[in-house]
């Protein structure tokens, strides 16, 4: 009898693993159907196709990236991956509705596209890639941009885990790559792509809540819709995020609190530097009706962009996408002592601060986004004003660029060749006395 029961049971248990291996590989293939049939748009996948054989650090540490997830292999010759917390990391994309399955079969299918540090937005020297679909950013970090991920991704994971309306980056990997003939590591990390949208992204915002350096330059603005503009130049063109529907109200209300929420857990972590990242699109009436998961979006009134205008089809509505980048910078030792002698020399206003100030300050820009132009300028400008210091006013508002642009003014060079005739006189006469 208990001979019979065992057997009956191994059956029933075979039976079950069958089903269930069956159900796991049509729900995989329903993914990737779902997948391609909402594809993200090819302008909104930035960068050239990337060259997967090519002897450039970018396509090797690329290459080795997708041969670990191939074939789960820790070396590949002389070159060699660590990844980090790859548990961790997989409950994380559980979390955002990603499974290992739609994770490599993104990673590893079709030809990635590079975005050279060049072409990027940002000062940093980041180079970043895109897979194929548009849904993943893989971007290269900075070691101790990299170290503090892994010392907070335990913590993300709780956080994202009880916040899932959170509008932090999702991230999904990060890989420690090192290149034979290379003396430091090239640490990869993989993240959602904010601006994932099926439809044309033709205007982005990049805001941090400062004024100081808070215009694109013109070689920015030269890009034409690949451009990022900043704090100032949303101001300047009398742009103001109103949502369009009381639904859409409902949603910015909703992202709102987040980022409240966000800000909160960024300064608890030390972080500082992150910005809110805006993309704006035109969507038609059925893709509203079926949103993409991997993004965040809110229909906004075509007035939204001032100035700017919008060149939205008719029937179509505005869209914006939201996110929070960036937000992997330590206020360090260095940071504080930058912080200390900009604040005290050129402005109380940069970029930088202490982390709670830098939240605060962010919150009370981008949830002050929806308010009408002129009070939204008036703020900046009283803002700028209160933040003022001496060597600030003679630097101008790029820093070390205007004072180059200084130094060449005829009006500048008549000042210092008037100065040196003068110290040249003083020393003259000083040497008579003698």
């Amino acid at each position: 009898v208990v001979a019979v029961v065992f057997v009956r049971r191994l059956l029933v248990m075979s039976k079950w693993n069958r089903v269930s291996e069956w159900f796991h590989e049509k729900s995989s293939v329903g993914a990737f159907t779902d997948a391609s049939a909402t594809a993200v748009s090819s302008d909104n996948i930035p960068g050239v196709p990337m060259d997967m054989n090519s002897k450039s650090n970018a396509a090797r540490a690329a290459r080795v990236m997708q041969q670990s997830l191939l074939q789960a292999s820790e070396t590949r010759g002389a070159d060699t991956i660590i990844v980090h917390k790859p548990e961790v990391f997989g409950r994380v994309r559980n979390y955002f509705g990603r499974s290992c399955d739609q994770y490599r079969h993104s990673l590893t299918e079709g030809p990635f596209r590079f975005v050279g540090e060049d072409q990027a937005a940002g000062k940093s020297s980041a180079f970043f890639v895109f897979s194929e679909d548009g849904r993943y950013c893989i971007k290269s970090v900075d070691p101790e941009e990299a170290r503090m991920l892994v010392h907070v991704i335990e913590d993300y994971e709780q956080y994202v885990s009880k916040n899932p309306t959170t509008l932090l980056p999702k991230f999904y990997g990060l890989y420690e790559i090192g290149l034979s003939g290379q003396k430091s590591s090239i640490w990869l990390l993989v993240q959602g792509n904010v601006l994932g949208g099926r439809h044309a992204v033709f205007q982005r915002f990049d805001l941090k809540g400062s004024t100081r350096g808070r215009r694109a330059s013109a070689s920015e603005k030269a890009k034409g819709h690949r451009r990022v503009l900043k704090d100032l130049d949303f101001v300047d063109e009398c742009c103001a995020l109103v949502p369009a529907t009381s639904e859409a109200e409902q949603e910015w209300s909703q992202c709102q609190r987040a980022m409240e929420k966000d800000a909160a857990w960024l300064a608890s972590k030390g972080l500082v530097d992150y910005s809110l990242l805006l993309g704006f699109s035109s969507c038609s009436p059925d893709a509203l009706k079926s949103p993409l998961s991997h993004v965040k979006r809110i229909t906004v009134r075509s007035s939204s962009l001032g100035n700017l205008g919008t060149s939205v089809p008719a029937g179509d509505a505005l869209v914006v996408y939201v996110g929070i980048i960036d937000v992997l910078m330590p206020y360090s030792l260095y940071k504080r002592f930058q912080d200390s002698v900009c604040r005290a020399l050129v402005s109380s206003d940069m970029s930088l601060q202490a982390p709670e100030k830098y939240a605060s300050r962010f919150l009370n820009f981008v949830l002050n986004l929806g308010l009408p132009p002129a009070e939204l300028q008036q703020m900046m400008i009283r803002q700028h004003l209160a933040s003022r210091r001496p060597f600030g006013i003679f630097l101008g508002e790029f820093g070390c660029m205007d004072v180059l642009t200084h130094l060449k003014s005829p009006s500048m060079l008549i000042c210092a060749s008037v100065g040196v005739l003068m110290l040249s006189s003083f020393y003259r006469s000083s040497l008579r006395s003698k």
